[in-house]
């Protein structure tokens, strides 16, 4: 076997697994690194502004391709954690990479630049290594050429295994270093399947007894590929799905068994009443948190609770260890349940209405934005949304599979237009198209420049309500209001791309138009909003807010 270098070895093997972009930004003590990306033949680097953004995109690009990877230099690079957080706990396959110090430059006992400079005296330096610790689920060090291969195998498994970021560090003297050959064993972690038939078998016997269960999805089913198996279930035996915010378009929205989006207090009062009339809830891939859960307001049955996740397989108060998900969510397949049940849950489901008829002198309201958006969205858009009313308002759009991205869970505002761009390079006959608060939108918007370069044509609508309109319903203050930007002048600052700016219900639907015709650079439309101009169930949000922290709004 042909011994390869550490840095082309990671390279082949990130290849090998279906990474085909490298996010980051140059430093030195990555630069050698780089410098190898460059040269792949089938490995393109795309510079981004910031770390932090590198980190986004290499998000939204593993989970619609199966993994992504971000490169940093060390120190300074550490404002990818940030993304790297939200990956975590929104199980995200992220790899990154930093370059770090040689031993060689340790041992001279100087300080360094961008070195926290913590661990001088053992000359080593440390501190970014224990950093990512806690928010990775495996980590190493390359800086022994005889264990670089095996370590790199070891942390990418992790990775894919359990769909959650990792970090590789390499001295920048190991990069050129030539590797031990290493032959990658597959190792399948032990299962229990005496607990997983117990568990079965109690699955079948509830729902023997039940007379109206529910099943509600969420992310996990998407991330591990489980769709098939989950639909084959709930079809087989007419079982309606809701899902988690998180979890949307884990299946196609335009499915009959659909029920909506479920977000406890702040779901449409039929589907609360509905779910809350439900005699047993299958929860399948659902981690819960208070927006999943619209603070903590979703109701379950008091019993008959069936919960699986990766990890954890529970049915009432009676745990089952070391289940395997994926075997799970296939064994209900094996069930012999020879039942199907009532089918009154159709009238439930009541999309946004289609098609979208304007009044041509009304001015643009939030609710009518999204009645507006639902009747131009198109089979290859992938709507990704920020954090603020457009995720609420979002979370009511009838979608194709897998066709939604938002980080719903870790709330950082920025995600979506870095996230356009990674979606993109993974699906590039996908479309994006972000809705996104201005508040979020100054953050990283300078990514624009990104999707110029790299010829990436993302439609953008700019709902400007003038300032952070999440935190007005919980606590209004001079803090929540921001410089308004002339947004539509940005194509124009980076030499391409189109800006509209809509007030009206017949501007916004011709603008969108434009947009879904135009192709080859970003279409960006500002809609004016009133200042206070919220949907419902963001002033919810607020008040559950407010009610759950103990403070009252003044």
């Amino acid at each position: 076997m042909t011994q390869k270098t550490l840095g082309d070895y990671l390279l082949d093997q990130l290849f090998q697994r279906g990474v085909e972009h490298i996010f980051g930004i140059p430093g030195d003590y990555i630069l050698r690194f780089d410098k190898l990306i460059e040269k792949h033949p089938s490995i393109q680097f795309i510079n981004t502004t910031r770390e932090n953004t590198a980190g986004y995109m290499a998000d939204a690009y593993g989970r619609f391709k199966g993994l992504g990877v971000a490169c940093i230099t060390y120190g300074v690079g550490i404002n990818i954690v940030n993304a790297l957080s939200q990956a975590y706990v929104e199980s995200s396959p992220l790899v990154v990479i930093s370059g770090a110090p040689s031993s060689a430059e340790l041992s001279k006992e100087v300080r360094l630049h961008h070195l926290f400079n913590k661990s001088l005296q053992e000359h080593i330096e440390s501190t970014q290594f224990e950093i990512f610790e806690h928010i990775t689920v495996a980590q190493a060090l390359l800086n022994n050429p005889q264990e670089a291969a095996k370590e790199i195998d070891r942390v990418l498994m992790a990775c894919l295994a359990l769909k959650k970021p990792v970090y590789l560090e390499i001295p920048r003297d190991q990069v050129d270093q030539e590797v031990a050959p290493y032959e990658s064993s597959l190792s399948i972690p032990e299962a229990n399947t005496l607990a997983l038939q117990e568990g079965l078998s109690e699955i079948r016997h509830i729902l023997l007894q039940s007379q109206r269960p529910v099943l509600w999805i969420g992310h996990e089913i998407l991330r591990f590929g489980l769709t098939p198996q989950i639909l084959e279930f709930a079809r087989t035996h007419s079982i309606p799905i809701i899902s988690s915010l998180l979890g949307k378009t884990a299946i196609s929205e335009h499915d009959p068994l659909f029920l909506g989006v479920y977000l406890g207090g702040m779901s449409p009062a039929a589907l609360q009443e509905y779910v809350n009339s439900c005699d047993c809830m299958l929860r399948f891939g659902v981690l819960l948190n208070d927006l999943d859960t619209g603070i903590f307001t979703a109701k379950f049955p008091q019993k008959n609770q069936i919960i699986a996740t990766t990890q954890e397989f529970k049915i009432n108060q009676h745990c089952y260890p070391k289940v395997a998900f994926s075997d799970l969510v296939s064994g209900l397949n094996l069930l012999d349940l020879q039942k199907e049940f009532p089918s009154d849950y159709r009238s439930i489901h009541k999309p946004l209405k289609i098609p979208f008829n304007p009044e041509p002198s009304h001015k643009i309201s939030v609710d009518r934005l999204f009645a507006c958006i639902q009747s131009h969205l198109q089979p290859e858009h992938v709507v990704i949304s920020d954090i603020g009313d457009c995720l609420f308002g979002s979370a009511e759009l009838e979608l194709e599979f897998n066709s939604y991205l938002a980080c719903a869970h870790f709330a950082s505002l920025s995600f979506s237009i870095p996230a356009a761009l990674g979606v993109q390079l993974a699906c590039p006959a996908r479309r994006p198209f972000v809705i996104v608060g201005d508040g979020a939108f100054q953050m990283t918007a300078m990514e624009l420049s990104t999707a110029v370069r790299n010829n990436l044509d993302p439609i953008i609508v700019l709902m400007n309500n003038h300032g952070y309109g999440t935190e007005r319903p919980i606590l209004e203050g001079g803090f929540n209001d921001i410089l308004n930007w002339n947004y539509t002048e940005i194509p124009r600052v980076l030499g391409k791309g189109r800006g509209v700016k809509v007030t009206t219900e017949a501007d916004l639907d011709k603008a969108l138009a434009e947009a879904v015709r135009t192709r080859g650079e970003f279409y960006l439309i500002e809609v004016d909003l009133a200042k206070h101009d919220l949907s419902a169930v963001l002033q919810r949000f607020g008040t559950l807010m407010n009610q759950q922290a103990g403070e009252k709004k003044t």
